[in-house]
């Protein structure tokens, strides 16, 4: 930020090393950063305190100084505390801004906030979050443990990426994030690029091979059809599948498990509701066409290594837990999990440099609360 007499004249993002993919590559700012001075001098911008007059609802606020302020919070989280415990104070698990370095107003457990309270007694916690709850239970019970995806600067060694649902062009767009790596990847490797999402995406924009559009929420129903292409074809990695999978035919499934309860017998239509999941069933549900969804398995099939990776979008639907479920057992299908060039099918994993902090302590309160559930409190 450029500042002239206390005030922010510009925000100027990296202008140094040069404009392409190698060597010293400029890391430019998001626009989000570059909006940062009109932010700060937004006039709908609280810079004060302001204390509510009326009832919830009604809009009336009156400015107040910061003492006021400090003491009014401190003497109520006080008289809480006493007279209902320390479950009655609960941290909200996001802010207006994220990621601070020093403040670190994320994750919320490791703010200073969060260390205070832990100082006072704890506070009741949540699980889950808007932004990555269904793919984090997911991918939790498909591989025992959080998966992380290969980074995008790994696609330089695949045949081929496919992206459901992902968006780094507008969501991580930065000249040091992963829309650069994925970019300078593909010029390394020339793989082919293919984009299943109902919307055309900026990570697109001309330089993908091809776009699927699909309708909203029925990734799963995809992965299935091309499932059924790959098992009755005998395209899938039945070595690694034999190796390392629980589950996926009668031989893998953990004694005690019902006959016929395993993923192929749920494919071919010998499961429980008998159902053969093909490409022209597939079809029905997804809007897209029967021939496209059998040359989709066929070249995620054949093509090693392949980059599968999806965004939080699918995620994001009643049924998110099952998408997140289902776009990874593609990988898991074509044994690219764990290989250079492959994925495990979550989102590309992204660099970090650990930073030390403050320590905030232990929270001794054990109740936690979905974070959907916070609309209950009054």
């Amino acid at each position: 930020m450029h500042v002239v007499d206390g005030a922010i004249k510009y925000v100027e993002t990296d202008n140094t090393g040069d404009d392409n993919y190698d060597g010293l590559h400029q890391v430019r700012a998001c626009l989000r950063g570059r909006s940062m001075r009109r932010r700060v001098y937004n006039p709908d911008r609280l810079k004060y305190p302001m204390k509510r007059v009326g009832k919830r609802g009604e809009g009336k606020f009156e400015q107040i100084s910061w003492e006021e302020a400090l003491d009014t919070i401190a003497s109520n989280m006080q008289r809480l505390i006493k007279e209902y415990g320390n479950e009655s104070i609960y941290l909200n698990y996001g802010t207006g801004t994220l990621g601070g370095t020093l403040t670190r107003s994320w994750p919320p457990g490791k703010t200073l906030i969060a260390r205070l309270m832990n100082c006072c007694g704890g506070y009741l916690n949540h699980y889950g979050d808007y932004s990555s709850a269904q793919i984090a239970a997911g991918l939790n019970y498909t591989y025992g443990g959080w998966a992380d995806g290969n980074s995008p600067s790994d696609i330089e060694n695949s045949q081929l990426v496919v992206l459901f649902g992902n968006n780094p062009g507008e969501t991580r767009m930065s000249g040091g994030g992963v829309t650069y790596y994925l970019e300078q990847a593909r010029q390394k490797s020339n793989a082919r690029m293919i984009i299943i999402d109902p919307r055309y995406t900026d990570t697109g924009a001309g330089r993908e091979d091809e776009w699927i559009p699909i309708r909203p929420g029925t990734d799963a129903a995809l992965v299935s059809g091309l499932a059924w292409v790959m098992i009755t074809e005998n395209l899938v990695d039945q070595p690694f599948l034999d190796k390392y999978c629980v589950g996926y035919d009668e031989k893998t499934l953990p004694a005690g498990a019902p006959a016929n309860g395993h993923y192929k017998a749920y494919i071919l239509g010998q499961g429980t509701d008998g159902i053969a999941k093909t490409p022209e069933w597939a079809s029905t549900i997804t809007g897209i066409p029967r021939e496209r969804i059998v040359k989709l398995a066929r070249e995620i099939a054949t093509a090693k290594p392949a980059y599968i990776s999806q965004g939080w979008g699918p995620q994001r639907h009643a049924n998110g837990e099952i998408a997140t479920r289902a776009i990874s057992m593609l990988a898991i299908l074509t044994g690219n999990v764990g290989i250079n060039g492959g994925n495990s099918g979550a989102r590309e994993g992204s660099y970090s440099l650990p930073f030390e902090r403050m320590p905030t302590l232990e929270n001794p309160v054990e109740t936690s609360i979905s974070m959907f559930y916070v609309d209950r409190c009054d």
